[in-house]
């Protein structure tokens, strides 16, 4: 279930970061306003239809970008254990507070 959740996330972070789902979601609300006379009918659902999208937008694209973000923090903690002379105190540096990267940005 897990996994399936985030393919299908990260594949709608790419439909939905691509400038064609703009223009879809431009297209249909003005086609379906202009088909209903923008009536306040139409403006409610439209206001409820964008907020529901929105909210689901927010969960699949926090997916996705955890889920890259993971993975590029892997891949940079592998170059720093490889590189002889690297302090071995930055690879977990994202678990850290603000104050303390600040004082190892300081002992650069």
């Amino acid at each position: 279930m897990h996994d399936v959740f985030r393919r299908f996330a990260a594949v709608v972070s790419r439909i939905v970061g691509s400038g064609w789902a703009f223009l879809v979601a431009a297209a249909l609300f003005a086609g379906t306003g202009f088909y209903l006379h923008f009536s306040e009918a139409w403006k409610s659902n439209v206001s409820l239809i964008a907020t529901v999208t929105a909210l689901a937008l927010l969960f699949f694209l926090q997916k996705s970008q955890n889920h890259s973000d993971k993975a590029t923090h892997l891949k940079l903690d592998e170059l720093v254990q490889a590189v002889e002379g690297a302090r071995d105190e930055v690879v977990s540096v994202e678990l850290q507070t603000e104050r303390e990267i600040d004082e190892l940005r300081q002992r650069e």
